[in-house]
């Protein structure tokens, strides 16, 4: 059964292709059997006008041949109008025939008798005209006439034996047509019936089986409606909560970085009055104790000439790096609670002022900037020349040694995310190369690949992912180590609704 359903629409496909073609092969075959039974009227039509016109041939020459028994008998000029009428006739008559059977022998061997019938009459007309009695009557009892007359009926009489016949055939394939049309009617409209029944049931179940599935797809729609409705307010309170915990991890690591910053500041400034007391402690060994013979002991010394200002050295490192971390931490956290503001940028010449800005640390590293238009945008002017720079700069950082270094700037239109219209800036260099395994690893926080041996805490590109996804737009690497990295930005040609506040 459910095979059946399955098929069923192609079979109610295939019954009305079917439908088409015995439409369409009636059609043809009408077509073709009326033009049929067309040709067989009109060849009727020509072999009965050719029967009468054949007709009145014999009539007006049996008519033109007793004109001339009577003018011949009385004398009398009277007696020679039905002569004269068959005279101006039979031209005519012979070239009807001939124009309705053309090219016939038998309407050949007519119009020979004819003529000989006809020439006989004449012949004896013009000697009895002419006083010439007794030749005209020697000429006919010559029997030329009746001879002539025998041949000319006969010769009538297979003409029109030809020509009923043709009649008939005619009449006969002309009924066969008609009959044969009707046959193929009546099949075809059977045939159309049977298809129609057949693809009416079909349609019929269909439509049923259509009610049943828009039922049923209402009542789902109806629940996936109040599912939606669900959905939609879990995820209004979860977003709402996500928001608020997002505040809240802003405003906590601005208060715990703010906060570390001050005691932070205080062991700086003690680690240096204690750099400077242990300075002043070294110099008054060096310059008052040993001079006036006192004998320092050898740990203590040590203690103070080494250990203490090794401690010292570490304390600073340790607390420069912190203070490095820290004021990164507070730029991200201002950075993240600031309130975009999009204005039309022409990025070529944003790009081409930050090119500038760093001209001269690319002089100094023997590397060439290049800069190709690329198109305008709506965005954060701030936010992009952050970018930007970052990932100019990233470039400048990592420059492949003994190799001069390339840098090129490039974009153009990219495609359609959602609603948004994307634009694509990237920047290309020939440097170091980042490894497949580091690729997602350079834009997390304080992770940095390859080796440690630049300046960084790793996190520019961590910082440029954030302002990017801030404002809609994306950044993917494509690297090869030893050969170079390609940073592909994708932003919105139009700014995004910011999710920043102004807290």
């Amino acid at each position: 059964m459910l095979t059946f359903s399955l098929l069923r629409p192609q079979l109610v496909r295939l019954a009305v292709a079917a439908g088409a073609l015995v439409l369409l092969g009636i059609v043809a075959a009408s077509v073709v059997i009326a033009a049929r039974t067309e040709a067989n009227v009109a060849e009727a039509e020509q072999s009965q006008v050719a029967r009468f016109t054949t007709s009145d041939l014999l009539d007006a020459l049996i008519s033109a041949e007793s004109s001339q028994r009577g003018y011949l008998l009385t004398g009398k000029p009277a007696y020679l109008a039905p002569y004269t009428s068959a005279v101006t006739r039979v031209p005519l008559l012979l070239g009807r025939l001939e124009s309705v059977q053309p090219g016939d022998p038998a309407v050949a061997a007519w119009r020979t008798a004819i003529e000989h019938k006809m020439a006989e009459l004449a012949q004896t007309v013009k000697l009895q005209q002419q006083g010439q009695i007794a030749a005209a009557l020697a000429l006919v009892d010559t029997d030329r006439g009746q001879r002539d007359m025998m041949q000319a009926r006969a010769a009538a009489r297979r003409l029109m034996d030809s020509q009923r016949a043709a009649l008939t055939r005619d009449l006969l394939g002309s009924r066969f047509g008609t009959r044969l049309l009707v046959g193929v009617d009546i099949a075809g409209l059977v045939m159309l019936v049977l298809l129609t029944l057949f693809v009416g049931r079909s349609l019929q179940q269909s439509v049923r089986a259509l009610g049943r599935s828009r039922q049923a797809l209402q009542e789902a729609n109806q629940a996936l409606q109040a599912g939606r409705d669900q959905l939609e307010m879990a995820v209004a309170e979860r977003t709402a909560d996500l928001t608020n915990a997002n505040e809240e991890i802003k405003r906590f690591a601005y208060i715990v970085s703010h906060d570390l910053r001050a005691p932070l500041l205080n062991i700086i400034g003690f680690t240096g009055e204690l750099q400077t007391a242990t300075n002043r402690l070294n110099r008054f060994v060096s310059e008052h104790l040993e001079p006036a013979g006192i004998v320092v002991p050898e740990d203590v010394r040590v203690a103070s000439h080494e250990d203490l200002p090794e401690a010292i050295r570490f304390i600073q490192t340790s607390t420069t790096k912190m203070d490095r971390l820290i004021t990164a931490i507070l730029k991200l956290s201002r950075e993240g609670r600031r309130v975009l503001a999009p204005e039309q940028l022409d990025m070529t010449a944003l790009l081409g002022g930050i090119l500038d800005s760093v001209r001269h640390q690319a002089d100094e590293a023997g590397a060439v900037l290049t800069l190709h238009p690329v198109p305008p945008l709506v965005c954060d002017r701030l936010a992009v020349e952050q970018i930007f720079s970052n990932l100019i700069e990233n470039a400048l950082k990592y420059l492949a040694p003994g190799r001069p270094g390339v840098i090129t700037l490039e974009g153009g239109a990219a495609a359609t995310v959602g609603r948004a219209r994307m634009l694509r800036y990237a920047v290309h260099d020939n440097g170091r190369g980042v490894a497949a395994r580091d690729r997602e690893r350079i834009f997390e926080l304080f992770r940095r690949a390859g080796p440690q041996d630049r300046p960084g805490e790793g996190i520019g590109l961590a910082h440029v992912r954030a302002l990017l996804r801030r404002l809609g737009g994306t950044i993917d690497c494509e690297s090869t180590p030893g050969e170079g990295s390609n940073f592909i930005v994708h932003l919105p040609a139009e700014p995004v609704q910011s999710g920043a506040s102004g807290k």
